[in-house]
């Protein structure tokens, strides 16, 4: 007989993390899962770490197959999972006891496509009690469109990433899924900000989602993280990733959104192009390509409510000649930022 929930966690150069994420697992007060271990190549001692766990406790499964990234190995994990629902775990987090219990009693009570908690930012040495009582919290319901709007939701309580989104609701670790949300979506191989390429096909694909207050996933600041390194021409995909929500939300003639996405990709947009040719040496042909993204979209500029026509004449500008726009605009408080 299937599982309930399949947990799917890649695993790469996180020896030093791992136990702590797979133990919170093990813990969870809910049972009826597999936990699937996708070794995706690691170089250190997590292969021997995954099989000794699949020793200890046969809902364990592990994966070993060569590097490929993380969406290569939740892509793996995915192709093998059985579980009527989906849960993702990052190897170098770890979550509450209760987490999956919570999720999924909300999943059957409300009849949801997807359930997602809070979570809250932890440093790598912090304390945190995982059987700590678990109150109550406020449950909310949101229709898919309704969903995605959340993409773009402000408040003092939020984490916003650096395109001006609600990470709560970008994140793809704080959640469960009915298997079925992944039929025909697959994380974006070879690139990174995975959880940005999907992140909105997934929500447009349920009917229900539920939202629940309490902080049970634990998101764990690594100072060698990918986003805490020093700048690099991967950090591009983010400008990709929303670009292609963008168009996601032009294909399903969603204008309320796609207005809000572009404004998000262009402000993530304008960051890195910046950011990759003032910090990057030879990055001359990969801005070119970036600068092709806002091909076409002089339309979906002129239309758009979140600009002001100073900005709207900044960005003209630069798609004429970004020699211009540099001329026009200080990159500190110029013309686009007003």
């Amino acid at each position: 007989m299937n599982p309930k929930l399949s947990i799917i966690v890649p695993v790469y150069n996180v020896e030093s993390y791992l136990n702590k994420c797979v133990d919170s697992i093990l813990s969870q007060t809910f049972k009826d899962f597999e936990l699937i271990l996708v070794n995706d190549g690691s170089p250190d001692h997590c292969g021997a770490i995954c099989d000794h766990y699949a020793e200890r406790d046969i809902r364990v499964k592990v994966i070993h197959k060569k590097n490929g990234g993380l969406s290569s190995a939740r892509n793996a994990g995915l192709d093998v999972a059985k579980g009527d629902y989906i849960g993702l775990i990052d190897s170098d987090d770890y979550i509450h006891e209760k987490m999956f219990e919570i999720l999924l009693e909300n999943a059957r009570q409300h009849s949801s496509d997807i359930v997602v908690c809070d979570f809250i930012k932890v440093k790598e040495n912090q304390y945190v009690n995982v059987n700590s009582s678990c109150k109550n919290g406020r449950v909310k319901h949101y229709s898919n469109i309704e969903a995605l709007h959340q993409l773009f939701f402000r408040d003092e309580n939020s984490y916003i990433t650096n395109a001006g989104n609600n990470t709560k609701w970008v994140v793809v670790w704080n959640k469960i899924y009915k298997r079925q949300i992944f039929q025909g979506a697959r994380f974006n191989e070879g690139r990174i900000c995975e959880d940005e390429f999907i992140i909105h096909k997934l929500l447009y694909n349920s009917k229900k989602i539920t939202a629940v207050s309490n902080q049970l996933y634990y998101y764990v600041q690594r100072p060698n993280s990918i986003m805490n390194t020093s700048y690099s021409i991967k950090r591009l995909d983010k400008v990709y990733a929303l670009k292609d929500r963008v168009d996601f939300f032009s294909k399903i003639k969603e204008k309320k959104l796609h207005s809000l996405a572009y404004k998000s990709y262009l402000d993530t947009f304008f960051w890195n192009y910046y950011l990759a040719k003032n910090q990057l040496s030879n990055s001359r042909l990969e801005l070119r390509l970036l600068k092709q993204t806002l091909n076409g979209s002089v339309k979906s500029l002129l239309n758009n409510p979140f600009f002001s026509w100073k900005q709207k004449l900044a960005v003209l500008a630069f798609m004429i000649n970004p020699i211009i726009y540099e001329l026009l605009v200080n990159q500190k408080s110029g013309v686009y930022n007003q």
